[in-house]
């Protein structure tokens, strides 16, 4: 009887680990194949957005600058260039392989006001226009002779007749920043806005010259970064913490159960040998 007590034991243990067994690897099959069927749907589902892809990739204008900066998702453009300037080269690329990019417009500028129209097709058929709104730089008395920014370099460097700059501040918490700026005119009002309330990501300073008859405004568009590589460094510390926690729980996790698993078989030997030592005494 005894005997027969530890062969059910035993052999409960082993149904128990082979079923565990039989549904760990009909689990990882079932997974496979719900996987392979949700890769199967993604693939799909990716080439579909691809040949439905009508996105640019990258739009400049060559010896220029744009307003704002491109971003696929603005279709809209500025482009300042000087009044005897006829025509501008454009560079644009689809993010789509098979989309199709056309360009109108970039010839004959006469006008002080042109349009420029980047078409891009995707291979679904469907078309989105890009657009350059390109104006000619007026003829202006009212000028600046001077114009510094605290802390940054201006891209191209400053120009009285240059009247659109880009420029980046990274790594910084600066809110607000220092314009000095000088016209050719002692009387004339200097007027800035967008240097202060600064924001992360794109920020348009303009710089507005102006006298009873006339008004010239410089613009800064300026990239600002307001953590920089601080804040990636804290966020790539922060995942490695949440790592090493995971793989500690789970290694303790792992623990505990080897520890349940002796203690059970301690308590199984125990259970015998209890049963053993009262059937001798019930013997005698």
């Amino acid at each position: 009887m005894k005997k027969l007590n530890v062969s059910i034991i035993i052999i409960t243990i082993i149904l128990v680990l082979g079923i565990n067994s039989v549904y760990a690897v009909s689990t990882k099959k079932t997974n496979s194949t719900n996987a392979s069927v949700q890769t199967n749907e993604i693939n799909s589902e990716e080439a579909k957005e691809e040949r439905a892809n009508k996105n640019l990739s990258s739009l400049e204008v060559e010896g220029y600058n744009l307003n704002p900066y491109f971003n696929k998702n603005n279709s809209i453009y500025t482009v300042i260039i000087p009044k005897d300037v006829t025509s501008i080269d454009i560079n644009a690329e689809p993010e789509a392989t098979g989309a199709i990019v056309r360009v109108s417009g970039n010839t004959k500028l006469t006008k002080s006001e042109n349009t420029v129209s980047i078409r891009v097709t995707s291979e679904d058929g469907t078309s989105k226009v890009y657009t350059i709104n390109v104006l000619k730089e007026p003829e202006v008395n009212l000028k600046l002779t001077s114009l510094q920014i605290e802390g940054i370099d201006l891209e191209p460097v400053f120009d009285s007749d240059i009247f659109y700059y880009t420029s980046s501040l990274e790594d910084t918490e600066l809110k607000s920043l220092n314009v000095n700026a000088l016209a050719n005119e002692k009387n004339a009002n200097i007027e800035i806005t967008g240097a202060d309330n600064l924001v992360d990501g794109e920020n348009l300073i303009n710089i507005i010259v102006s006298n009873d008859e006339e008004k010239t405004v410089y613009q800064v568009n300026l990239d600002v970064d307001m953590l920089g590589e601080k804040e990636k460094e804290k966020d790539n510390v922060i995942t490695r913490l949440r790592k090493i926690i995971n793989y500690s729980l789970l290694g303790f996790a792992g623990f505990l159960l080897f520890i349940v698993f002796i203690l059970v078989i301690v308590l199984i030997r125990k259970i015998v040998k209890n049963k053993k030592h009262k059937h001798h005494i019930d013997e005698r």
